[in-house]
């Protein structure tokens, strides 16, 4: 997060005044995404985890419906109650607080529920049943509809099939199931890019056939950047150049700014992360929570491998935020959120402990559930 403040405060004025906004614009709402990020890691912390699990099915149901909503009311024309960006309608207009991108609201009830899903499932036995794949079905058509289809948010209709294929791989599904979910997800890809044009054209960009605009002055900005940078007040591509600059695009301003180091730097930030969580999940004497912890390791590192993948023309430019860096409040309050219950998580973990008999000396070990805070 202080990463991401020093870098919209640099680079937000130049990144403003280029698009016709006020010079405080950028820097303005994304001190305010950090507060609000930061009361929302405090609640995840400290409301007991129980609470959350109780409202996983209603919070799906509650964010499809607004994403069905959003995406709807986008296509009808309905600007005044739905923003939309480059034929895209993915938020909706609240007072006081601004906007609402039901998505990222979407990412985290699917966590709740997913978690518990694939827990009670496994613990039944039911993995390769009808009482889990309906409705896994069921809610993988509902996403691919009114996220990918209506949305046009392809981005995070992939980042929540990836937190679920997570979960159910280390659920130890069977292949077979294993597979099948892959056919579909790769089947629901393949129709959802066919009748999107502009996900053609991104594909004919990455391969060289289309417009590389971004693609290229994304790559210029690390080529530029060398090995330790030029500096942030020093930055070309902000000005003008760079599309999505503070938000989508700001892995290519660090490695203009800060260079080669400057950039993998921030990598291994995310790697320290990624791997607490993955410790958390590992030491957690309880599977919903295990896999709750898993989904948010499958939910960062997919963010993070499609924003950096395309800003390195590696993969195919895709609009997707870097979670807690990228100017952007409901993708960093969500994901706050997640990292709060996460910490909530790690006070629960699971430990070897030694109880010795005073007369024989001998030792008897067994495991325990600590409920002190543990660190993560």
């Amino acid at each position: 997060m202080a990463a991401g403040l020093i870098i919209v405060y640099a680079i937000g004025p130049r990144a403003a005044q280029s698009e016709g906004l006020p010079t405080d614009f950028y820097f303005s709402g994304h001190l305010k995404s950090v507060f609000a990020a930061i009361i929302a890691i405090l609640v995840g912390a400290f409301i007991p985890y129980k609470n959350y699990g109780k409202i996983g099915k209603w919070s799906v149901i509650i964010a499809l419906a607004l994403c069905f909503l959003t995406g709807l009311l986008g296509r009808a024309g309905v600007e005044s109650l739905i923003i939309c960006d480059e034929g895209a309608c993915r938020a909706i207009r609240l007072p006081i607080v601004g906007s609402l991108q039901p998505a990222e609201l979407l990412k985290l009830a699917v966590l709740f529920y997913g978690s518990w899903l694939v827990a009670d499932r496994r613990k039944n036995k039911q993995l390769d049943k009808s009482e889990f794949w309906i409705p896994m079905i069921a809610l993988i058509a509902a996403i691919a509809f009114s996220v990918a289809f209506l949305e046009k948010d392809l981005g995070s209709t992939v980042v929540i099939f990836a937190m679920l294929g997570v979960m159910m791989f280390v659920g130890e599904m069977p292949w077979k199931q294993l597979g099948i979910f892959g056919l579909v997800i790769a089947i629901c890809a393949v129709l959802l890019v066919q009748i999107a044009p502009h996900r053609l054209t991104r594909l004919a960009s990455f391969s060289g056939e289309g417009d590389d605009f971004h693609i290229m002055n994304s790559l210029i900005g690390f080529g530029t950047g060398g090995a330790f940078g030029v500096g942030l007040g020093n930055s070309v591509q902000t000005t003008g150049y760079l599309p999505e600059a503070p938000s989508d695009s700001i892995f290519s301003v660090v490695g203009e700014a800060w260079g080669f180091v400057g950039a993998v730097a921030i990598l291994v930030v995310y790697a320290a992360l990624m791997y607490r969580i993955i410790d958390v999940s590992r030491k957690t004497g309880d599977e919903e929570r295990s896999f709750f912890a898993l989904g948010v390791f499958a939910w960062i590192f997919a963010h993070v491998i499609i924003n950096v993948g395309g800003m390195l023309a590696l993969i195919p430019m895709k609009g997707i935020t870097l979670p807690f860096l990228s100017h952007g409040g409901s993708s960093m309050m969500f994901v706050a959120l997640a990292i709060g219950v996460i910490l909530q998580i790690s006070s629960w973990t699971k430990r070897e402990v030694i109880d010795e008999d005073s007369s024989s000396r001998r030792g008897q070990r067994g495991t325990r559930y600590a409920g002190s805070r543990r660190r993560t």
